[in-house]
């Protein structure tokens, strides 16, 4: 039996769930946004009172290391509300998430209306695939390295069109990944931004680094 809310994919003879032994699955453009922009925030685990970076819980099961409760909901739902994706990808991904959840609704009605859901659903998917790989290729990745550390800008974009300044930095030897929002300073480019979230992250390591 599949739910609207279960991850699904069209396969010969209708829909089937992406992953049978896990219905709610994370999609691989859901995966994807994680990997891009979350992978170091935390989500809940009610079962075990505490909080738990994503890279903690696997890339596909999701599931807390102590308790091993599945907390695929929980991930899903921080994706969505993160402040730090930008907010034509947010939009993008939940109105595949919606369509998703439509097609499901509808598939048991007449066959012509299912194809025309199905249709808009697929058609969802890859303008948030494209609007995804556009904004990979309008912002490069430019990483530099700074006593032994490296530095990654990550701005994103607000909702008044200003740019938060974001960076990653981590360190190899260490095996350590901070993320950092300076909060409080917006600009109107994103090179602006990144320029201002690369000298910021220096200056934190001239000042803190042995404590990173």
């Amino acid at each position: 039996m599949i739910s609207p809310d279960d991850s699904v994919v069209r396969r010969r003879g209708g829909l089937s769930h992406l992953d049978c032994q896990r219905p709610r699955v994370l999609t691989a453009e859901e995966r994807l946004l994680l990997f891009t922009y979350c992978q170091d925030h935390r989500v809940a685990c009610i079962t075990c009172s505490t909080s738990l970076y994503l890279y903690e819980l696997g890339r596909h099961t999701h599931r807390c290391p102590w308790c091993r409760s599945d907390l695929t909901d929980s991930v899903r739902d921080h994706l969505y509300d993160c402040a730090t994706l930008p907010e034509k990808i947010r939009r993008r991904a939940k109105a595949v998430r919606e369509a998703a959840r439509t097609l499901v609704k509808q598939s048991h009605q007449l066959r012509d209306k299912a194809d025309v859901v199905m249709r808009e659903a697929e058609a969802a998917v890859a303008a948030l695939r494209e609007t995804m790989h556009s904004s990979r290729n309008g912002s490069p990745r430019r990483e530099t390295e700074y006593k032994g550390w490296r530095i990654e800008p990550q701005s994103y974009e607000t909702d008044r069109a200003r740019w938060c300044p974001k960076v990653l930095v981590r360190s190899a030897e260490r095996g350590t990944v901070h993320t950092h929002i300076v909060l409080g300073r917006v600009f109107r480019t994103k090179q602006d931004a990144d320029a201002y979230a690369s000298k910021w992250s220096k200056e934190l390591i001239d000042n803190h680094g042995s404590a990173l």
